[in-house]
């Protein structure tokens, strides 16, 4: 099986902060070899070896996993991890914005797919984990590019699930919900949703519940044991969540009652109170 254990050699991007860098810890205290990637990673110690790789450069993702098949011959594990958000209405999200966004999440993954997956057919074994979102199971208002972003990504992962079966490699999809970690303060507006009229107050209020919530989510910690659950997992789902009680009721809810209703319940969550 592909599977994980003691001694795999597992690559994980954006490993220097949040998820990532929780993530390829927790890996390496369990004896992995882990791999971290990052646009400029930080010299100096530890047992995660970091190396430079930017996921929206094909060349410099191509170039790290041939420094990690240099240095170990082999990639067991896979964890695509790297991502960023933008905060802005549909409205105000350019097609230049919209890119940018898919640009990292989307395509970024897929990059690193591109460059590890032929090793792991020559293996003949392998375990891929896709970082996606609970943002990619419903829409979230002013964040709708980061919620197309990892729909799009999930049912990318489900596709090559079915494609890579036949070589021996698994892939799954982990769902974090609220969760502590750098991405709160790394949001990115747009140009225009800095300057709306039309959707500024609404935007900032919706905005502001997410990253209270965020504040308050789970530790990376969490997520990232989901994550080594499934790199361990026998029979790995499709699919894994890592959620709050909150979360997990919304989700149960979104697969029982009328869509509109769905949409209502969103809507008072982040819509301001009317006066």
């Amino acid at each position: 099986m592909a599977k994980i254990s003691a001694g795999s050699i597992v690559l994980v991007t954006g490993a220097s902060t949040g998820i990532g860098a929780a993530t390829a810890r927790r890996l390496s205290a369990a004896g992995c070899r882990v791999f971290g990637t990052s646009r400029k990673p930080a010299q100096g110690g530890g047992t995660v070896t970091m190396l430079p790789m930017d996921v929206r450069d094909a060349q410099s993702v191509a170039a790290c996993v041939g420094e990690v098949i240099k240095a170990a011959g082999r990639i067991d594990a896979l964890v695509n991890n790297a991502g960023y958000g933008i905060a802005a209405s549909v409205e105000d999200t350019s097609v230049e914005d919209m890119l940018r966004q898919l640009d990292t999440n989307l395509f970024g993954a897929l990059r690193v797919i591109h460059a590890v997956v032929p090793h792991m057919r020559v293996q003949g074994a392998g375990r891929i984990v896709q970082v996606s979102s609970l943002a990619a199971r419903a829409g979230i208002p002013f964040q709708g590019a980061y919620s197309a972003s990892k729909a799009a990504l999930s049912r990318m992962s489900e596709a090559l699930s079915i494609e890579l079966a036949p070589f021996g490699i698994d892939v799954v999809s982990v769902e974090p919900g609220d969760t502590q970690t750098q991405f709160t303060g790394m949001r990115a507006w747009t140009e225009a949703a800095k300057t709306s009229i039309t959707y500024g107050a609404r935007a900032r209020h919706a905005i502001a519940v997410m990253e209270n919530s965020e504040r308050k989510g789970a530790p990376a910690d969490r997520v990232a044991r989901v994550i080594e659950v499934a790199l361990r997992a026998e029979r790995p789902k499709l699919r894994y969540v890592s959620v709050t009680m909150t979360e997990r009721g919304l989700l149960f809810l979104l697969g029982i009652i009328p869509a509109r209703a769905f949409e209502s319940l969103m809507r008072s969550i982040y819509e301001p109170p009317r006066r």
